[in-house]
């Protein structure tokens, strides 16, 4: 069975585990500096500290998570705003007002924010097993993704006026905040 066959028999099922699991495991063996405090802690390592700490900081459960869960959640909000981008840019797709070159950007984005969100679910699934190498590649393949969409747009300078470069730029700090907080984990569980 290819590698990306097995992730895609194995992502439901390690989907449900981290679903059903991961509180579990974090009651039995929590990371160190367990609290409200270690998301101000593992925020002020990231360099985008206040948008660490205002998207993690709206996750109910981010209060008294630890390491495992502040990943899981800063993950899950990456994903999220890359799924949310590229639904804004399907639409965008849909107006033929738009000059060629805008719309060629698009589904290059498109394509991009696909695999991106692709990358991106299979981080989640690398986390449920500990596959720290595999969560690190995926996150930052889902970054080159995205810094290409947004490249496509920032050439078109001034044209880009609906936003998908400033849309590109968050969605990449929101992942390189994941990489920051899934860093101080695999410190950790070392």
């Amino acid at each position: 069975m290819r590698p990306t066959a097995a992730l895609f028999t194995f992502l439901p099922f390690a989907l449900c585990l981290l679903h059903f699991g991961l509180a579990d495991a974090q009651a039995v063996a929590p990371s160190p500096a367990v609290g409200a405090g270690l998301l101000a802690k593992v925020c002020g390592l990231c360099k985008n500290r206040n948008l660490c700490l205002s998207s993690l900081g709206a996750d109910p459960n981010a209060q008294g998570a630890d390491l495992s869960g502040l990943t899981l959640i800063s993950i899950r909000v990456a994903t999220a705003n890359a799924t949310n981008t590229s639904a804004y840019i399907r639409r965008m797709l849909n107006d033929t007002s738009l000059e060629p070159a805008v719309q060629q950007a698009l589904n290059d984005c498109a394509d991009s924010y696909n695999d991106a969100v692709q990358q991106l679910d299979d981080s989640l699934a690398a986390l449920t097993v500990r596959n720290y190498a595999d969560l690190r590649k995926w996150v930052k393949t889902a970054v080159k993704e995205v810094d290409s969409c947004g490249g496509a747009f920032m050439e078109l300078g001034s044209a880009d006026k609906l936003g998908v470069a400033n849309r590109s730029r968050t969605v990449k700090h929101l992942c390189n905040n994941a990489l920051t907080v899934m860093g101080v984990l695999q410190k950790n569980r070392q």
